[in-house]
């Protein structure tokens, strides 16, 4: 691995680190402006890999981000935000795998309108996606991070079907938590 290389998965993990920072503020816009920041370090990491479909996702999940800080209308501007992902996703596509952060940033979304016990799930079988991708795109450090996040959303799954019956106020907090985490 090269020097150019190792500086392309220090910005994938960047990206990761300052996503992940996010959720433990407190405030809705700062938690966004972080996603702002991970999202622009994505869309350089990808750009340098030549991983065109996952600049695309990036960088509509950018604005998305920057049109949730500035309004309230998550729904709203999810719904509008569809074609572009489908058009990002047409633009980038050379092989078949430049079709997975497409169908990922489209179940990643859809979920968010969903119960928040729905979230988690969806989750997993988005970032499994993005680590197939990023895989085949030479995304080492968004690989490993992107691992991390489905071995904790599984936890998450199996601690929270462990103490249902004892704690629901545990396991709402929990959830709640990983409904306000947006992914990539």
């Amino acid at each position: 691995m090269n020097i150019h290389n190792i500086f392309i998965q220090l910005i994938g993990l960047l990206a990761w680190l300052i996503l992940f920072s996010s959720y433990y503020r407190k405030d809705t816009n700062k938690i966004l402006l972080f996603h702002i920041i991970a999202m622009l370090l994505y869309s350089i990491h990808y750009f340098l890999l030549e991983a065109y479909s996952g600049l695309f996702i990036c960088i509509v999940e950018l604005i998305c981000d920057f049109l949730y800080y500035k309004t309230d209308k998550d729904d709203y501007i999810y719904i509008i935000s569809i074609p572009f992902r489908i058009l990002g996703g047409i633009i980038s596509y050379k092989v078949i795998i430049d079709i997975l952060p497409v169908i990922s940033s489209l179940i990643d979304g859809y979920s968010l309108t969903k119960k928040k016990e729905k979230v988690v799930s969806f989750a997993i079988i988005s970032f499994v996606l993005w680590i197939i991708y990023d895989l085949s795109v030479g995304s080492w450090s968004c690989a490993i991070t992107d691992a991390l996040v489905v071995i904790s959303n599984i936890s998450i799954i199996i601690y929270t079907k462990k103490t249902k019956k004892n704690n629901n106020i545990t396991n709402n907090k929990i959830l709640e938590t990983m409904t306000n985490m947006k992914q990539r």
